[in-house]
């Protein structure tokens, strides 16, 4: 999650540099990889729970 902004910002820094395209292409996906995991955990957490909240109503 802070190893995405941080490629970037690097790339950013180093825009002469040979490989910027490649840094940055790399610190982008790293965002975004990031984002989707964050948000199939949350989806989880939150899938789990109104789970237990109906099993329990069915006792």
């Amino acid at each position: 999650m802070f190893l995405g902004p941080t490629i970037v910002f690097s790339a950013f820094k180093n825009k002469g540099h040979e490989f910027y395209y490649f840094v940055l292409i790399l610190g982008t996906i790293i965002c975004l990889m990031a984002v989707y995991l964050l948000y199939s955990g949350i989806m989880t957490i939150v899938r789990n729970l109104s789970e237990e909240e109906n099993n329990n109503f069915k006792k």
